[in-house]
């Protein structure tokens, strides 16, 4: 997990990055590319620049994989919130009190930005299900879609234990995280017994080869939302030619 830190005290920063360096795998005092991290922490004065109109830029510029952001400014700047943070904080919170409201947004499953994008990663994840032939008859259809839209415009969920995942779709339909793994082990198996095979082909390649065993239930999440997010992001491209090819099917999850 990335972590950006935007204040304009140095050596704050600097106290912050020492709290939080077993919490993150990377963490960065300073970049013109905000929307490639997973957390970033933004004080409303920078040097030389507005960090309201960086948040509000980055707003616009709507990411399919957005940063979670905590926004850190005087008590007057706080009364309207930013509609794009998911946090606010008074810049005079001490160190400490600003590094746990570092990891507790970082444990968010999805940023405020993702919804930005939520009916588009809704209608994807629709149409590629119904590409591969999963019927809408089966529970576990419902299940993946849910996960689905998650897992893509919030990779970091990519790295949960699957269990986590089941509990979290299990309370959002108020049934078990182990009827969750049940009913998508099903409609799992169910696409690669009955589903398209030109679906198939296209979206999971030689990972689909029967010789090798029907995929799991993480691979076939873990590979659907990296083939969707790779789709959704050559749709979204100025530039479509950059988009030569389809991504090739990653190995076994």
């Amino acid at each position: 997990m990335r972590l950006l830190i935007m204040l304009p005290d140095m050596m704050l920063s600097w106290q912050l990055r020492a709290m939080l360096v077993d919490d993150f795998d990377e963490i960065v005092l300073e970049s013109s590319q905000p929307w490639t991290f997973d957390v970033v922490v933004l004080h409303h004065c920078l040097p030389g620049m507005d960090g309201q109109a960086m948040g509000d830029q980055l707003a616009a510029c709507a990411p399919l994989c957005p940063p979670r952001v905590l926004f850190v400014a005087p008590p007057e700047f706080l009364h309207a919130r930013p509609l794009w943070a998911d946090a606010v904080l008074h810049h005079g919170v001490s160190v400490s009190g600003m590094a746990d409201t570092i990891r507790l947004i970082a444990k968010k499953p999805l940023p405020k930005l993702a919804a930005a994008h939520k009916v588009a990663v809704q209608k994807a994840v629709g149409s590629f299900l119904d590409d591969l032939s999963l019927s809408d008859h089966l529970k576990g259809r419902s299940y993946a879609e849910w996960m689905l839209c998650r897992l893509i415009v919030s990779p970091v969920m990519e790295r949960w234990p699957v269990s986590r995942l089941y509990h979290a779709c299990a309370d959002a339909f108020a049934t078990s995280s182990g009827a969750v793994e049940r009913c998508l082990r099903v409609a799992v198996e169910s696409v690669f017994t009955q589903g398209s095979l030109k679906g198939i082909e296209r979206f999971f390649g030689e990972a689909a080869d029967p010789e090798r065993g029907k995929l799991t239930n993480r691979a076939f999440l873990i590979q659907s939302c990296q083939w969707l997010r790779y789709s959704l992001t050559a749709a979204r491209s100025p530039n479509k030619s950059e988009m030569h090819h389809s991504p090739a099917a990653p190995t076994r999850v």
